[in-house]
């Protein structure tokens, strides 16, 4: 054990014994003073009742009613004996030190020493004999004793003092009964004393290995450190106990799985968002190996998350794990925004070296003095299209983002063995507002027709996929604009999509690349493309396992709000005017609605 840790382990045992010796001193302390106030009243009530006692009875007051008459010099023994017998029995059988009688001048008619019969008594007895019982410590001819003075009434009238009873205990009698009283307390204190060792050091142990020898002043630094790294944390991250019961969550992880903070117990069992843990997160905190990490994408609601659970322990004690939740849907669109990106940089740089060809060849037949030539190459340029792309159909598409994916994504398709087209009944006047959402749904919907063909054709007809000059299939996009609605439909020759698989082809994958559907992305492309459709208020679902024409899967997808259109591109299509396929553009919409 560090030094740290020792001297942290003496401070807490020393702190915790110091409390139980306060506590103990103040308890003891209390008791000690109440049992002596206890035992000096049980001695005081005693000798007080033993007075009364004996200052009613019949033959004390005749005896002490005679000596009053009388005054004699002496008293007269015939009164002295039968007091005398009485006193010395009550000596004998209550354990008092003395019981003395007067006479109504305090002269002793009894005593334990019979020499000092006939002499006032050493205290004073003006108590007594004005009619007030009392009881005193005081020093007499016996010693120190707690004395209890009862007033003697006349037998003739009931109502004059004619002497007093002194009834005494010795001092030494109630300090014995005190010893007693204290050693008891001792005992008892010296007990609490031993059990509240063993209790510190029991809960010392337990605070060490519940705190794992942690210092409070390290516990503090912790917690703040804590604070200010799940404040400053982009993913979110929930901790579990040992039992696997959810103890702490920070605002990121509360925002990604839709709950709301409320504190909890520090068990974990209270009431708040620790019961709205998602099942799967608290299924992969218990399923996480006990060394590594387990990943998985799991879905929240809309959001598409990476969940990294691992297992926490120190030195060697499990103090039980942490799940970290990292947004991928962002991480996601950004990657396939940024290859749509990259693919139509790909098509413009095609389109340079293409455009900067041609315009060689013309320079070259202007140079030459070839005008015709020039310009039956520029005629042809004019009927082919400004850049070689093996797109079908691609004039019909004005909108330049769509064009250069379609381009790029035409190119991809060649090198793969695929024709891409555009169908002929395909119209969008106007720009895309939002090109990155379109091109990132509409290429991926691409990339995986692409897929499904060159897959289904391999698989059915046995060719090598190296071999790039085979045709395997075909796939084909139909794009209409209807004002500022975006239509779209993207159908191949693939093997298609089963009835069964109709409803999970748009689930998140959430193992490995292994488990996911290897034709139409089983796994988080078509879920990312209907979670930014949805973004947009739109949708994309699948329009037919089996497209009649195609033989394929076909997809269909509506994005509302996505075109800028004019008035002026509107008016270049007169009501009615047909189209590059002779049907009215209205017949082509309701055509693709149809399909």
């Amino acid at each position: 054990m560090s030094r740290p840790i020792r001297s942290f382990s003496r401070r807490v045992l020393l702190s915790q014994l110091t409390v139980v010796v306060v506590i103990l001193a103040l308890v003891t302390g209390v008791f000690a003073w109440m049992g002596a106030r206890s035992v000096t009243e049980v001695t005081e009530t005693k000798a007080l009742s033993t007075a009364r006692a004996l200052a009613i009875d019949p033959e004390v007051r005749r005896g002490a009613t005679r000596a009053s008459v009388e005054h004699a010099a002496h008293p007269d023994p015939a009164i002295t004996a039968p007091l005398l017998e009485i006193t010395d029995d009550l000596r004998t059988t209550s354990g008092i030190v003395f019981a003395v009688i007067t006479d109504d001048r305090g002269i002793r008619l009894t005593h334990p020493n019979r020499d000092n019969i006939g002499h006032r008594v050493s205290t004073s007895p003006d108590e007594a004999l004005a009619g007030r019982e009392s009881v005193t410590h005081e020093r007499g001819t016996l010693g120190e004793t707690v004395r209890a003075k009862v007033p003697i009434r006349s037998t003739a009238d009931g109502t004059t003092v004619v002497g007093e009873v002194s009834v005494g205990i010795h001092a030494s009698v109630l300090d014995a009964d005190l010893r007693r009283e204290f050693l008891v307390l001792g005992s008892v204190a010296v007990l609490a004393l031993a059990i509240g060792v063993i209790a510190s050091l029991a809960l010392g142990r337990r605070l060490r290995r519940e705190t794992l020898g942690i210092g409070p002043e390290e516990l503090a630094e912790m917690a703040r450190d804590q604070g200010a790294v799940l404040r400053g944390l982009d993913d979110g991250v929930l901790a579990f106990s040992s039992s696997g019961i959810p103890t702490l969550t920070n605002s990121t992880a509360e925002e990604l799985l839709g709950i709301a903070h409320v504190d909890t117990d520090a068990d974990g069992s209270g009431p708040g968002p620790r019961a709205d843990v998602p099942e799967v997160i608290r299924r992969m905190m218990l399923e996480a190996p006990i060394h590594g990490a387990l990943r998985r994408r799991v879905n929240v609601g809309d959001r598409i998350l990476l969940a990294t659970a691992v297992r926490v322990s120190r030195d060697g004690v499990s103090v039980g794990g942490v799940v970290t939740l990292r947004d991928e849907t962002q991480v996601l669109t950004m990657a396939r925004q940024l290859e749509s990106v990259t693919s139509m940089a790909r098509a413009l740089r095609t389109q340079r070296h293409e455009f900067a060809n041609r315009l060689h060849t013309v320079l070259g037949l202007v140079d030459t003095d070839a005008t015709d030539e020039a310009r039956n190459y520029l005629a042809t340029i004019l009927q082919t299209g400004p850049i070689a792309a093996p797109v079908e159909g691609i004039e019909v598409i004005s909108d330049p983002y769509l064009q250069a994916l379609l381009e790029a994504k035409g190119t991809t398709a060649a090198e793969a063995g695929v024709t891409l087209a555009v169908t002929p009944d395909s119209l969008v006047l106007g720009t895309v507002k939002a090109p990155e959402d379109v091109t990132l749904i509409l290429g991926n919907l691409i990339d995986n027709a692409v897929r499904a063909v060159v897959t289904h054709a391999i698989g059915s007809a046995d060719k090598d996929a190296d071999r790039a000059d085979e045709v395997f299939g075909r796939v084909e996009v139909t794009l209409l604009g209807s004002g500022s609605e975006l239509h779209a439909v993207v159908a191949d020759t693939g093997g298609g999509v089963d009835d069964e698989d109709a409803e999970s082809i748009f689930d998140e994958g959430v193992s490995s690349a292994d488990d996911l559907d290897s034709e139409h992305g089983h796994g988080i492309g078509l879920a990312l493309c209907r979670r930014i459709a949805r973004r947009h208020s739109g949708r994309i679902w699948l329009l037919a396992g089996h497209d009649p024409e195609m033989g394929g899967a076909g997809f269909a997808v509506h994005l509302p709000d996505v075109l800028s259109v004019d008035e002026a591109d509107t008016d270049d299509i007169p009501a009615g005017e047909s189209r590059a396929d002779g049907a009215p553009a209205h017949e082509a919409h309701a055509d693709d609605k149809e399909r």
